[in-house]
C-alpha cells in the first residue's frame, strides 16, 4: 500500500467511524474523484452523500457536528484546515491547505427527487459502492439515461451559463421551519478562475453523459479517450473539440487560458445539442409493448395455455408508421398488433408469454399453497422453472434468440409481446438486478423503444413508466 492509499484509508475509517453510529443513517457513499483518482487530488472535495430515513434539524445538525469533530492529526494532514460544505451545487473552497468533506445529506424522498431531477449526477454515484449502509441503487435506482434526460436538461444548462456569465453561481442549502428540512437558493460571486473551471464542467459533463448514453458504459472517459470517441462524428464540430482540448490543457496546467471561454462554451452547447437532434432524427426504432389488457388478466398466471382475445375493439394507438411488425403466437398479441401501422407482419413463438406450465391459472397465493418451493426459491433470489413450465432465464434465451436471428435492426420495427419478455429484454439492455426483475409490471400497451444509430444505441422510456418501474424496484416498494 502506497503513502496515497493510506491517506485514503485513513479518511474512509474517520468518515465509517462517524456515520456507523447514527442508527438513523441508512447508507453512505464517498464518490468522486477522490475515490476514482490514483492519487489525492480530491481531497479538498471529498464527496459523501448520506442518506437518512427521515431528515429533521436535529439529525442534520447531529451528523454535522460529528464530522467537524475530526481531527487534521487523525489523518496525517497536521497543517491542513478541515472544512464541512454542506450545500448542493458547484461551491469550491479548494486554496490548497484544505481538506473539505462536502457533506451531501438527503432522506429517501430527497433522494428519490434528485433521481428524477439530475439523473446524470445520480447514475455516477451509483458507480459506487456504499461504506456503510445499503446502495443507492436499491434506495431509489436511476434504471438507465437516455437521449430524452439529456436534451431536457438544457434549459438548465442555460440558466446556468447565464448565471455564470452575470459572475454568480447558483447553489441550494437547507433551512429549517422548526424541525422540517426546506431547500433555499443562494449565490456566489465568480472570478475568471471559476468561469473556466464551469466551462470545463459543461463541456466535459455533456461528453461524457452522451457517451454513456450510447453506449451503456458506466464508467466516464478520460480525455484523451473522449476526444477520440467523438472524432468517429464527421457531424461533431471540430472547433469544439479544440476548445475542449483547450479548457483540459489549462486545467492541467499546461496551457494558458483560452480566450473568450463564454463565447465559446455557449457555441458549444448549441451545437453539442443541435448533434443530438441530428443523431436522434437518424435513428431506426424498435419499439417493444406489452399487448392489450384481455379479462383473463386478473391477478392469476396467464401464459401459453390460456389464450384469451383483448378486451374491446381494436383501434389505432399510434400514428408512426413501422416497416415490421412482430408479435407472438397468442391472440392477445395478434389482435394489438392490429392497433398499429405496420408495412410488414411476422409471428415469432420466441415473443410468447413464459409457461407458467401446472401454476397457470393460479394467484400467488394459490401457487404457495400447491407449490410452496416456488416463491421459497424466489425469495432466496433464484430462478426455478414453473412446475412443467418456464424459468425467468429460459424466457431470457429467448429473448436473445429473437434479437439475434429474427430481429430486423435496420428496420423501424415494433413487438407486440409479454409481460415477462418484457422484464427479461429490459434485463437485456439495461443494468438491472435479476432478483428485482419479478417486481417490475408493466401496463398495457407500454413498454420501451430502442434507438440504433450504427454501432451504438439508447434505451428510451417514457417518464411515467420509468419512475412506475424505479418505484417498483426501490426500497419503498420491499
Amino acid at each position: 500500500m502506497n503513502q496515497f492509499e493510506k491517506i485514503k484509508d485513513s479518511i474512509k475509517h474517520e468518515i465509517l467511524c462517524v456515520v456507523s453510529s447514527k442508527h438513523h443513517i441508512i447508507s453512505t457513499t464517498i464518490v468522486g474523484s477522490f475515490i476514482s483518482s490514483p492519487g489525492i487530488e480530491g481531497i479538498s472535495d471529498i464527496d459523501i452523500v448520506v442518506i437518512v430515513d427521515k431528515l429533521t434539524k436535529t439529525i442534520f445538525e447531529d451528523i454535522n457536528n460529528s464530522f467537524q469533530k475530526i481531527q487534521n492529526s487523525q489523518i496525517g494532514f497536521d497543517d491542513f484546515e478541515i472544512l464541512i460544505n454542506n450545500t448542493f451545487g458547484p461551491l469550491k473552497f479548494d486554496n490548497g491547505k484544505n481538506i473539505v468533506f462536502h457533506l451531501m445529506i438527503y432522506d429517501i424522498e430527497g433522494h428519490v427527487e434528485h433521481v428524477e431531477q439530475s439523473p446524470f449526477t445520480c447514475y455516477s454515484w451509483e458507480n459506487f459502492n456504499p461504506i456503510q449502509g445499503i446502495s443507492l441503487r436499491e434506495i431509489y435506482p436511476v434504471l438507465n439515461l437516455q437521449l430524452k434526460d439529456i436534451i431536457e436538461s438544457r434549459r438548465g444548462i442555460s440558466s446556468y451559463m447565464r448565471d455564470i456569465e452575470n459572475g454568480i453561481i447558483t447553489y441550494r442549502k437547507y433551512s429549517f421551519i422548526e424541525e422540517n428540512p426546506i431547500l433555499i437558493k443562494d449565490k456566489f460571486m465568480l472570478d475568471s478562475k471559476h468561469r473556466l473551471e464551469y466551462s470545463y464542467h459543461i463541456t466535459f459533463n455533456l461528453l461524457n453523459n452522451f457517451y454513456k448514453i450510447i453506449t451503456g458504459d458506466l464508467n466516464s472517459l478520460k480525455m484523451e479517450e473522449l476526444i477520440f470517441f467523438y472524432t468517429k462524428f464527421e457531424i461533431f464540430p471540430n472547433h469544439n473539440i479544440q476548445f475542449f482540448k483547450d479548457l483540459f490543457l489549462w486545467k492541467r496546467k499546461e496551457s494558458s487560458a483560452p480566450k473568450d471561454e463564454m463565447e465559446k462554451t455557449k457555441l458549444f452547447v448549441n451545437d453539442f445539442f443541435s448533434f443530438v437532434e441530428t443523431m436522434e432524427s437518424s435513428t431506426k426504432i424498435i419499439s417493444f409493448r406489452r399487448h392489450e389488457k384481455t379479462e383473463l388478466n386478473d391477478g392469476t398466471f396467464l401464459g401459453i395455455k390460456r389464450d384469451p382475445s383483448i378486451i374491446g375493439i381494436p383501434k389505432k394507438t399510434s400514428d408512426f408508421k413501422y416497416h415490421i411488425g412482430y408479435h407472438s403466437g397468442l391472440k392477445r398479441s395478434k389482435e394489438t398488433i392490429s392497433r398499429y401501422y405496420t408495412t410488414e407482419i411476422i409471428e415469432s413463438s420466441l415473443l410468447n408469454e413464459i409457461d407458467y406450465g401446472l401454476a397457470e391459472g393460479l394467484d400467488i397465493h394459490q401457487l404457495n399453497e400447491k407449490f410452496p418451493n416456488i416463491v421459497s426459491f424466489w425469495r432466496k433470489g433464484e430462478d426455478p422453472k414453473f412446475p412443467e413450465g418456464e424459468c425467468q432465464n429460459d424466457v431470457l434465451m429467448r429473448v436473445r434468440e429473437f434479437l439475434n436471428k429474427t430481429l430486423d435492426i435496420d428496420k423501424n420495427s415494433l413487438i407486440i409481446t409479454h409481460l415477462v419478455f418484457l422484464r427479461m429484454a429490459m434485463f437485456h439492455y439495461l443494468n438491472l438486478d435479476f432478483k428485482n426483475l419479478h417486481k417490475i409490471r408493466i401496463e398495457h400497451l407500454k413498454g420501451f423503444d430502442v434507438l440504433n444509430y450504427n454501432e451504438f444505441s439508447s434505451v428510451e422510456i417514457s417518464n411515467k413508466t420509468r419512475e412506475i418501474i424505479r418505484k417498483q424496484i426501490s426500497i419503498k416498494n420491499d
